[in-house]
């Protein structure tokens, strides 16, 4: 059986994983795919060639399956790096894995148009191109596939020549990082009905597709639309909490509980809990690749004030933890604080949007004195407590909820922003009558 020829554009927290799970896809014992992966940063491509040969991967985390496929595969089925996109001439399947920001960056559609440009004057026919990268709806089928038609009718060539899909990633980097991949609900939708059926399989040859059945939409758009209402409701549902936070400070109630009780209604089970803010790639702007899209590709003014309000709210979350810091120690000028945990989310090293240094930035602007710490990023040990006014624990690192109680001292304020602290914690610290708040709970 003859491999074929996979090539991931794009080998960043989504591109690389990805192709880890191609280079270990087995069918009667032999490996289905040749992987390659290309990305415009030539040091990335240096950093995973060293990674390649030390068989460890080059980033950090805690899911042992992800670090034990990366070796196995760099040992039997290693990933190659293709330098330059003239040879996806021999390649079969072409993913698209390339981060798109058009809210922070003026660039993005030019850059976006200029590489699909690229790929398709090199292209295999016959190939697939499956684009994972969450676009704006209409993207790929109004600005993308014109910008493939012309370059095809240079290379007098047809759509016919070309299988067009579309199926964002829903990975979830953590401790079931490589799981993600595997083992998840997937949507997918293609330009046609072979490229549609090429998708499935090739979705179905590397996912638990019996367990979590694909979902075909009618068209590409509406695959893209399903992506864009997906994190909007999540972001949406984060930010309808923050309000409820300062009102339950206001009647001295414990909202975590409230939270609890309303969760055991099945129809109400993913309410979110109270946090320090939004972080990381997707939620941030997501949501308002809707109206830009309606605006910039259809034409139309269509306004989404739910979207906006929500992504204001989030942006600004970590203003009310900040308050809450600032209400109860008063003058922050010159205290020494400790912040805990610099990603945007838990067990991961990821530091994009991270709320905890919109914290960081607001103590500063008080006069504080701020040192941080996180055991997904620094290599040296846990700072004493002892040494510090303030220890504050933003991100639920399973090494941070590890933090032994001796580790602990009296004399800091302590402030739990992320519901992190375990029950055992927290009713040493409050036997122990040390000074402790946490975001969203109240004690007498």
């Amino acid at each position: 059986m003859t491999k074929k020829k996979v090539c991931i554009i794009g080998l960043g927290y989504v591109g690389l994983p990805m192709a880890i799970a191609l280079a270990n896809v087995k069918k009667n014992n032999k490996f289905l795919y040749e992987v390659y992966g290309h990305d415009n940063d030539k040091k990335k491509l240096k950093n995973l060639s060293i990674a390649i040969k030390k068989k460890r991967l080059p980033f950090d985390t805690l899911d042992k399956t992800l670090s034990q496929k990366f070796a196995y595969s760099s040992l039997k089925n290693k990933i190659n790096i293709l330098k330059n996109l003239e040879h996806l001439t021999k390649i079969d399947i072409v993913i698209l894995s390339v981060s798109f920001d058009f809210i922070n960056n003026k660039n993005a559609f030019k850059n976006l148009k200029g590489l699909i440009q690229q790929i398709s004057k090199f292209i295999k026919k016959r190939s697939l191109l499956l684009i994972e990268t969450t676009l704006p709806p209409g993207t790929y089928e109004r600005v993308l596939i014109p910008e493939i038609k012309k370059i095809f009718l240079k290379r007098k060539a047809s759509m016919k020549h070309l299988a067009l899909g579309y199926s964002y990633e829903r990975i979830m980097p953590g401790k079931k990082y490589f799981n993600s991949i595997i083992n998840n609900f997937r949507c997918y939708s293609g330009y046609d009905k072979i490229a549609k059926k090429k998708v499935q399989i090739f979705l179905k040859s590397f996912m638990n597709f019996k367990k979590f059945p694909l979902y075909e939409l009618n068209s590409i758009t509406e695959c893209e639309t399903a992506k864009i209402l997906e994190n909007s409701f999540r972001a949406t549902n984060i930010a309808l909490i923050d309000e409820w936070v300062n009102f339950a400070n206001l009647l001295k109630i414990d909202l975590l509980n409230v939270i609890n009780a309303i969760k055991l209604r099945t129809t109400h089970s993913n309410i979110m809990r109270p946090g320090l803010g939004v972080g990381g790639y997707c939620l941030p702007k997501d949501g308002l690749f809707a109206e830009k899209s309606s605006r910039l590709i259809f034409k139309k003014n269509i306004n989404f004030p739910f979207i906006k309000l929500a992504s204001k709210i989030n942006k600004e979350m970590p203003r009310s933890s900040f308050q809450i810091v600032e209400n109860n120690i008063g003058n922050l000028k010159s205290k020494n604080i400790l912040i805990v945990g610099k990603s945007y989310k838990e067990d991961i090293d990821d530091q994009r949007n991270s709320p905890s240094i919109y914290l960081k930035k607001m103590l500063k602007k008080k006069g504080s004195i701020i040192s941080t710490y996180d055991p997904m990023i620094d290599t040296s040990d846990m700072p004493k407590f002892s040494k510090f006014d303030i220890v504050i624990f933003c991100v639920g690192h399973e090494k941070i909820k590890k933090i032994p109680l001796k580790l602990f001292s009296k004399k800091p304020y302590y402030f739990d922003l992320n519901n992190i602290l375990e029950d055992k914690k927290i009713s040493f610290l409050k036997k122990k009558n040390f000074k402790l708040i946490i975001l969203g709970r109240y004690y007498e």
